[in-house]
């Protein structure tokens, strides 16, 4: 008698696969918000209030005298809660339609499975990845998904949200950046990276004072590489520029068919400035303990501490059914939000979107 769908996969394997799935990517946000799992799902962290990275200064004093007690640099209180990503996906229809009439082994069964519980873990994945850029790009964890509609704001200084068309050849850029570039400075922070989209780059390619800059007054109409283009905004302004054209799928129904829509995780036409830790981090990538994990029962332990997903499986028998569902625990941390510049660079100045992506 053929093994049950739902017995093919034990809960053992699916904590095990749980335990050592990493979240780390090749992508941006991965890196700008290293990944941290913490065992409480409401968190309070002190942040440094604006100026609070500038150096301070010491008295002089007489000889023979006391010295000056140094008063402590204020922090700012935060409080943050991780919020519940989580997807789930019927196996069981899938998997006796491609089986049907097929002599699949158990192992090639086992297989088909945890290739649907890796894409269910990834889907949780790319979600915090969208969290991370969301960070980046709007200064805010975007929630308008699922019935929700809300913000998580980072408190982002209003003066810090700036707007210039840069599709015009001859429109201020190396201006515009020194301004912004200025007002970080004023805020306590010193940019050390911009990122961007290609989109924006070209727009900086095709400007013809950025241009002269880099080959002369004689170099109009001469496109620069991208490593002239950042030479120049390291001997101008200190800072590098990358890009990120990145991706996401989202499901949608059209004309009762599925279809897949693309989205970027970093929106068209925006420009940031920012500081990186020594790392090369802006934050942290906040993880916490999900429901199911916590149905597991289990000591904090380094295994519990690289959980940054649960998968769990079960199943129904009326429908019959075989779920399986990831889910995680999630929240985007930004300690310093006051040097953080947004700028909206299009032809209409609009402010930074996403596209109009639910999620």
């Amino acid at each position: 008698m053929p093994t049950p769908i739902s017995e093919l996969v034990t809960e053992k394997e699916l904590l095990d696969f749980s335990q050592h799935f990493s979240v780390v990517r090749p992508t941006v946000g991965s890196r700008l918000f290293p990944d941290q799992k913490t065992q409480y799902i409401e968190q309070e962290f002190y942040r440094m209030t604006e100026n609070g990275n500038l150096p301070m200064a010491a008295m002089v004093h007489a000889l023979d005298t006391e010295a000056h007690i140094a008063s402590r640099i204020p922090m700012e209180r935060i409080d943050v809660e991780e919020l519940l990503i989580k997807e789930k996906t019927n196996l069981t229809e899938r998997l006796r339609r491609l089986t049907r009439g097929m002599n699949m082994s158990a192992d090639q069964m086992r297989s088909y499975i945890f290739d649907d519980v890796a894409r269910m873990a990834e889907t949780v994945v790319t979600r915090a990845e969208k969290a991370k850029m969301d960070a980046v790009a709007l200064g805010k964890f975007t929630i308008y998904e699922n019935g929700l509609h809300f913000d998580i704001d980072y408190g982002i200084p209003a003066e810090n949200f700036v707007t210039s068309d840069w599709s015009e050849i001859d429109a201020d850029i190396l201006g515009d950046i020194r301004k912004w570039r200025l007002l970080a400075v004023a805020n306590g922070v010193t940019p050390n990276v911009a990122i961007t989209t290609e989109g924006v780059v070209t727009y900086m390619m095709n400007n013809t004072a950025i241009q002269k800059a880099i080959f002369g007054v004689s170099g109009t109409g001469i496109l620069p590489t991208m490593e002239q283009l950042n030479v120049l905004m390291r001997s101008q302004f200190g800072f590098s520029i990358e890009t990120n054209e990145a991706r996401y799928g989202q499901i949608v129904t059209e004309k009762g068919e599925a279809v897949i829509k693309q989205h970027r995780y970093f929106p068209e036409n925006t420009f940031v400035l920012d500081a990186t830790a020594p790392n090369g981090s802006l934050g942290i990538g906040l993880w916490g303990v999900t429901p199911e994990e916590d149905a597991q029962n289990g000591s904090w332990d380094s295994l519990r501490q690289q959980q940054f997903v649960t998968v769990a499986q079960w199943s129904e028998k009326d429908p019959v059914a075989t779920w399986t569902k990831a889910s995680g625990l999630f929240v985007p941390v930004m300690p310093n939000p006051y040097g953080h510049i947004i700028a909206s660079v299009g032809a209409s100045a609009d402010a930074a979107s996403d596209d109009g992506a639910e999620g």
